[in-house]
């Protein structure tokens, strides 16, 4: 299935994901594809299964479609920004 991220609170490590089909369901960061820090970005795109769990619809195996470029660190003394 594909949705929209609806929000995501990076430092909760949750958030919503709005389906094609109009259903809104929970996301949580260890559900996410890949390796490293997993977050997401409100209106990412991304595809996933569902999953019934107690506490209601949530997506598994949630790919990132097109995620976005990281933002450049800010790391020297004039504030430039630098990779």
């Amino acid at each position: 299935m594909r949705g929209k991220v609806v929000n995501f609170l990076s430092r909760k490590g949750f958030g919503f994901i709005l389906g094609e089909d109009g259903e809104q369901v929970f996301v949580h960061f260890s559900d996410i594809s890949g390796s490293g820090y997993k977050s997401l970005v409100e209106g990412e795109e991304v595809e996933y299964s569902v999953e019934n769990s107690p506490k209601g619809k949530k997506a598994i195996d949630v790919v990132r479609l097109n995620p976005p470029e990281p933002e450049p660190d800010v790391d020297d003394d004039m504030g430039a920004k630098t990779w």
